[in-house]
């Protein structure tokens, strides 16, 4: 009986933690930022309309374009389309009292992960195959158009 429960508790964990082997995840502490970061924030801040602008209770999530094309996403129940490439990433502010973030793709499955103390800002890309890439990061970050 102990064998039978200890094997049910090993399998759970092992499932649990291969839900997360298709998601790299990264870190940017503000030491990190340069200069150009800082610019990317001041023109965000300067051509982005006061309402659409993030809040202090809210986190602003990049998506990379290039790795959603004709994708639609799920984020927290609620869904978006990327059905037209643009260059770059798309932004999309989601509140902080979440606490956890799931996300559903029809191209890369879902990901599931909680909100870190202090992150503002969460880039999400990743390889064209179906991995994930999250990075979390305490800074506005600058990004290229892919």
């Amino acid at each position: 009986m102990k064998t039978t429960i200890f094997l049910i508790i090993v399998l759970l964990i092992n499932s649990s933690c291969s839900a997360q082997n298709n998601i790299d995840f990264y870190y940017q502490n503000k030491t990190q930022a340069t200069e150009t970061d800082s610019t990317a924030y001041k023109f965000y801040l300067e051509n982005t309309s006061k309402e659409f602008l993030k809040k202090d209770n809210e986190v602003l999530l990049f998506f990379n374009n290039a790795a959603f094309i004709d994708d639609v996403i799920t984020i927290n129940g609620k869904k978006y389309n990327f059905d037209n490439y643009t260059c770059g990433y798309r932004e999309i502010k989601i509140s902080k009292g979440n606490k956890k973030i799931k996300i559903t793709s029809k191209k890369k499955e879902k990901i599931e992960f909680n909100l870190k103390k202090g992150i503002d800002y969460i880039i999400i890309s990743g390889d064209f195959d179906n991995k994930w890439s999250v990075t979390f990061s305490e800074y506005f970050p600058t990004m290229e158009c892919l």
